[in-house]
């Protein structure tokens, strides 16, 4: 062979290692280029959606896949700045891929409607940073979860209309443990049947809640349900939680829920249905059974033919036997009114079944109210009509005293505002007159001023009566004795009269607690209209008991000890059209009269805690009966009235009324007393805090209420943390009766009602 060169040698280990390099370059070009059409085959067949984004915002490579999600093509997604996009904003994906790249790690966010192209979807976003030719860069894997959340809606919505179907059903469901009963699920109707809560029954059993009446028959659905999987119409008795008894079908199905052996029950509450069965076949004998005991008088007619009623209809018909009525026309031999005859024909007639209100004349005469009724019924196989009468006399007597007790009420708030003005007039005209009366040296003045004082007496009891029916007005009680108080107070009536009073009161008569003063008005009311019943002349009995009641033994009163005061005349009676309005506020059928008297006595018995009742038959008189609470305390015995003395010192006088303030200053002064006027209590006790130390008080008097101002109620508080000593008393045309009947009770020294005289004045003081 021939010999190389060493220089040709190097040559050609040049060229092969170039040639070496070259082939090695193209090899890894070749796969690098695999790799990448790897890559973009991925890229591009992936499911999942991918887009790059510049950590500007813009996008740098989107994927099929994300532009299907996104719902647009892959151009207008990489036209798209995500920092820019409003959907990115609104769904919270901006902040998760902000969040991402200033972290440097993955942030994951699921959100819905992100499309800026009109498609509504459930997404799944995943965000990536990572770094890429040294510049930060964000990966966006997106995942549609729209098809997952539909599917998930509509599960949602087929459990929620099963569920809404499964516990608004009529039908009573429960779901239960086949072998130890315990209670899995119920819905609405079984809790209403059974009375337990749905708390109450997945906490226990059907055996532990004693549900089941006869224990047999759950046994027996067991078995069946093992051997068929099935129980049709099974009837059987189950037990609510208060203890009722009901009648019920059963449909069940032997169901899994998991490993358990369950027992899925539908329930048809029969109770109604089974009790209308069994009442089809025993309504007669039922009615009778009932009716016989009911206290209300029940009747089955066919138009004015009687077919059957019970004892107490019977009754009310003046009847002791039910059968003297079977076969007869009821409006024939029923002592209806004629009144309520016209009006039960034109109910029969119209069918109604809206009750109405009827009269009945008693066997004893006495008026009967009747509330009735009546309904078709299905009677022997035959239409005909049930007829309901309640007696409601007393409860109509009673709503009566309701009404009337109301109305005083009401009339109250009126009179005693009337009371309060007018006696304050009547303080200043009395307190002049009398002063006048005892400075004058005239006897023709001094009668003519006896006169007004007479007069301004009867003004001061019509006053009298108008606070009768205010808080003002209210009984100033004491143990009374009644004898010798009722014979002294009838006898002075009717002294003088044609008139003459026969007594029967009971030696053992109960003293009764009582303003003596009312009661003695009452009776003076009631006698008066007695007398004036007999213009002819006559005599008026005048009896007294005493008598016990039990509860509601005698409506309105309470149960307890009571004296009966029975007040009766023979004289021309009162018409049956007015009864009811007698005791009414400012109703008279006399010319002179004010309407009143007997309001005033009701106001009055009523305050007291008792009643009046009233009989009277036009022509034949009329008789009051006035009870009144007794009492077991002693009687009281009252103190000798003090004889008018005079006295020295300042008394400070607190009034708004000017002529009121007057008339006190010249009644003071008169009994010897320096005298300082006030218009409220305020004045009044920043005088009395810079005076006191420098001027002997003697006292101070105040008005009660002062509108806009301080009274004595109010002040009495300040004057007794500086002075506990000082006698304060209290004087009202209107008083509170707590304070005017209790004034110690309240630091005050002693009350009087205006008007009032010197003498008054002289004794409080």
């Amino acid at each position: 062979m021939p010999s190389r060169k060493k220089s040709d040698t190097g040559k050609i280990i040049r060229t092969r290692g170039a040639e070496h390099h070259a082939t090695k370059r193209k090899e890894a070009q070749q796969q690098i280029a695999d790799a990448m059409n790897y890559i973009k085959t991925i890229f591009e067949a992936s499911p999942i959606g991918i887009i790059t984004y510049k950590e500007s915002g813009e996008a740098i490579s989107v994927n099929p896949a994300a532009a299907a999600i996104v719902g647009a093509t892959i151009e207008q997604v990489r036209k798209q700045n995500f920092r820019k996009l409003k959907s990115w904003k609104r769904s919270g994906l901006l902040e998760a891929a902000s969040a991402a790249l200033v972290s440097n790690e993955q942030k994951r966010i699921e959100v819905h409607d992100i499309s800026t192209f009109g498609r509504e979807s459930w997404f799944a976003a995943r965000f990536v940073p990572f770094m890429h030719q040294g510049r930060k860069e964000l990966l966006a894997l997106l995942t549609d979860t729209t098809q997952r959340k539909q599917a998930e809606e509509a599960l949602r919505q087929s459990e929620e209309r099963f569920s809404k179907a499964y516990k608004t059903s009529p039908y009573a469901y429960m779901i239960a443990n086949m072998e130890d009963g315990a209670i899995i699920e119920v819905n609405d109707a079984f809790t209403n049947i059974s009375g337990v809560t749905r708390e109450e029954a997945l906490a226990s059993s059907t055996l532990k809640l004693n549900f089941w009446v006869n224990a047999e028959d759950r046994q027996r659905m067991v078995v069946a349900l093992r051997e068929s999987g099935v129980v049709e119409r099974m009837e059987t008795r189950l037990r609510a939680k208060n203890g009722d008894i009901m009648t019920v079908l059963v449909f069940a199905r032997a169901i899994r829920l998991g490993q358990r052996s369950c027992i899925i029950s539908i329930m048809e509450d029969i109770t109604e249905r089974k009790r209308a069965e069994e009442a089809l076949h025993e309504s007669e004998e039922r009615f009778k059974t009932l009716s016989s005991i009911t206290t209300e008088g029940i009747m089955i007619h066919e138009g004015e033919i009687i077919l059957d009623a019970n004892r107490a209809f019977a009754r009310l018909a003046g009847y002791d036997d039910p059968e003297d009525l079977i076969g007869k026309n009821g409006m024939e031999i029923i002592p209806f009114t004629p009144e309520s005859a016209q009006r039960v024909r034109e109910h029969l007639a119209s069918g109604t079944t809206e009750s109405y209100d009827i009269e009945l004349i008693g066997r004893d005469g006495r008026v009967i109210l009747a509330e009735t009724s009546g309904c078709d019924i299905l009677y022997q196989g035959c239409g005909a009509r049930l007829t309901r009468m309640r007696d409601i006399t007393d409860r109509k007597k009673t709503e009566s005293l309701l009404m009337n007790a109301h109305k005083l009420e009401s009339l109250g708030v009126l009179a005693g505002g009337i009371a309060h003005d007018f006696n304050n007039l009547l303080t200043g005209i009395f307190g002049n007159i009398d002063l006048a009366r005892s400075k004058s040296k005239d006897a023709r003045t001094i009668e003519f001023l006896d006169a007004t004082l007479a007069a301004m007496n009867r003004a001061k009891g019509l006053t009298h009566q108008l606070l009768t029916f205010s808080k003002g007005g209210s009984p100033v009680q004491k143990i009374t004795p009644l004898v010798p108080f009722i014979q002294e107070t009838a006898q002075f009536v009717l002294s003088g009269s044609n008139i003459s009073c026969r007594f029967s009161l009971a030696e053992n008569l109960w003293p009764c607690h009582i303003d003596k003063n009312q009661v003695g008005q009452v009776i003076d009311n009631i006698v008066i209209n007695a007398q004036q019943a007999m213009p002819g002349g006559g005599t008026i009995e005048v009896t007294a008991a005493n008598c016990s009641f039990g509860e509601k033994e005698h409506p309105p009163l309470a149960k307890g000890d009571y004296v009966k005061v029975a007040i009766k005349d023979s004289g021309i009676g009162i018409p049956k059209e007015i009864m009811p309005r007698i005791f009414d506020p400012f109703y008279t059928t006399k010319t002179k009269g004010h309407g009143l008297g007997l309001a005033t006595c009701y106001s009055i018995i009523n305050r007291h805690g008792g009643c009046i009742d009233v009989e009277s038959e036009p022509g034949k008189g009329s008789t009051f009966h006035v009870y009144l609470p007794a009492s077991a305390e002693a009687v009281t015995v009252n103190a000798v009235p003090a004889a008018i003395r005079k006295g020295s010192g300042t008394i400070i006088v607190v009034d708004d009324e000017e002529m009121v303030r007057e008339t006190f200053r010249q009644m003071l002064e008169a009994l010897g007393y320096t005298v300082i006027c006030k218009n409220d209590g305020k004045e009044a006790l920043d005088f009395y805090g810079r005076e006191k130390d420098g001027c002997r008080f003697a006292a101070m008097i105040f008005d009660l209420t002062i509108p806009g101002g301080m009274g004595g109620k109010e002040a009495i508080a300040a004057i007794r943390e500086c002075d506990k000593e000082i006698p304060v008393f209290v004087a009202s045309g209107y008083a509170d009766n707590s304070v005017m009947m209790h004034p110690n009770d309240y630091g005050l020294t002693a009350s009087i009602s205006k008007p009032f005289t010197i003498a008054e004045l002289s004794e409080m003081l």
